[in-house]
């Protein structure tokens, strides 16, 4: 079904998986954005869930991230579903699908460890991180991107912030294709009981936490389970689902991120010569590879009253999606936004990438950021002779804007 051919901008829905097949559909959000900015979309395939409202403009998605009060996080939670396999119930457990005040007081256990001095106090460890991954596919001639160098290095980069041991890291990258890629079907015919994989969490972090009490380390484990909420400590559940989180959160966002930034540079010979030729660039890299290719499509809201929007009205109770695809390449925010370009100025304080800038805004950004300069100036460093080996492949998700598959080989 090509968006082009459709003049009726209300009868496409956006939860249509054909409207997604030849990748993000981003001219037909340029339209929504001049024509149709606050756009309602049955969710025909599933009609239980409702629709949503799509918000595509990049002022609108600043406007309603900052106003938590009439745009809840918790209420429908983040996801575009109320049923992603896990009850609502348990996804409001964390702390990115609560409002203030928990909200608040449940970020600031585990903000100080991504400060930007503590974050530095890591780059040593994540530069060897990502040696030894990279090692692991000096001597191929041809690898994946994704499978080979995007997977492991997020994984043990959040692993060594949460304490987790080396070995455990696949389990920890199956877990959170679990709990954010529950729509892409290939995906999903791995596992069907989430509920028993909830379980299995809650035995794997009650472990974690009888080590911690005999031995303690300086980890987000010792941390978490230490923390006071309220005067209360956190119940297993909430220590599952909160580390489920931030490995979630560790693990998509850059792996995501470096897959595109990366594929973005082997279609683009110049761009690659030109990181090369002056490496202090690359800081302005991973901003627009964050722009372009945000890791998250979008975060949902939904409304705690009735609001008026550009015309329409949203009901209260009625889900809204926040479109980042759509507002990091609004052309109102930026010059030629499709345009990948390393020499635009202002960029780490404008993208939505890490959010809107409201009480959500990413507390891992600090991380990110270090962990996505390192990685890329490391690969380039690495294989200067890097090329694409075939058609990459994407995750099938609305949520997730993510590759499975970047084919790569080496020329020399």
């Amino acid at each position: 079904m090509s968006t082009t051919a459709h003049s009726d901008l209300g009868s496409i829905d956006l939860a249509d998986p054909r409207v997604w097949d030849g990748g993000p559909p981003y001219a037909l959000f340029k339209r929504l954005q001049r024509e149709d900015p606050v756009h309602f979309s049955p969710q025909r395939s599933a009609p239980e869930e409702g629709g949503f409202w799509s918000i595509t403009r990049f002022d609108d998605v600043r406007a309603v991230s900052r106003d938590h009060k009439t745009f809840s996080s918790e209420k429908r939670g983040i996801f575009h579903f109320d049923d992603i396999g896990v009850p609502l119930d348990i996804q409001r457990l964390q702390m990115i699908s609560m409002d203030p005040p928990r909200h608040d007081r449940l970020k600031a256990l585990v903000i100080k460890a991504f400060t930007p001095q503590r974050v530095a106090e890591h780059e040593a460890h994540i530069r060897q991180i990502i040696g030894h991954v990279l090692d692991g596919v000096a001597d191929k001639k041809q690898f994946d991107l994704v499978a080979e160098v995007a997977r492991p290095i997020p994984a043990r980069v959040i692993g060594s912030f949460l304490g987790t041991p080396p070995e455990d890291d696949a389990k920890l990258v199956y877990w959170t294709n679990v709990f954010t890629a529950f729509e892409d079907p290939a995906i999903r015919e791995q596992w069907s009981d989430t509920a028993a994989i909830v379980t299995e969490v809650i035995e794997y972090v009650n472990g974690l936490i009888e080590q911690r009490r005999q031995n303690p380390q300086d980890d987000l484990i010792t941390a978490l389970m230490n923390a006071e909420v309220d005067g209360e400590k956190l119940n297993e559940l909430e220590l599952a689902t909160f580390f489920i989180l931030l490995m979630s959160a560790g693990n998509d966002s850059t792996r995501a991120t470096y897959s595109a930034t990366m594929l973005e540079l082997l279609r683009n010979p110049e761009l690659l010569a030109q990181l090369r030729e002056k490496p202090e660039l690359i800081d302005a890299a991973v901003e627009e590879g964050l722009r372009c290719y945000p890791a998250f499509a979008f975060m949902a809201r939904a409304a705690t009253r009735d609001v008026e929007m550009h015309g329409k009205t949203i009901k209260e109770g009625d889900r809204v999606l926040l479109w980042y695809l759509a507002s990091n390449r609004d052309e109102t925010a930026f010059d030629n936004p499709d345009t990948f370009d390393i020499t635009r100025p202002g960029l780490a304080d404008k993208h939505q990438a890490f959010g809107g800038r409201g009480r959500h805004f990413c507390l891992g950004a600090n991380l990110a950021r270090l962990e996505l300069k390192l990685w890329i100036e490391q690969t380039l460093k690495r294989f200067p002779d890097l090329q694409l080996d075939g058609e990459p492949t994407r995750v099938r998700a609305l949520f997730l804007n993510q590759y499975n598959s970047i084919p790569v080989r080496r020329t020399s």
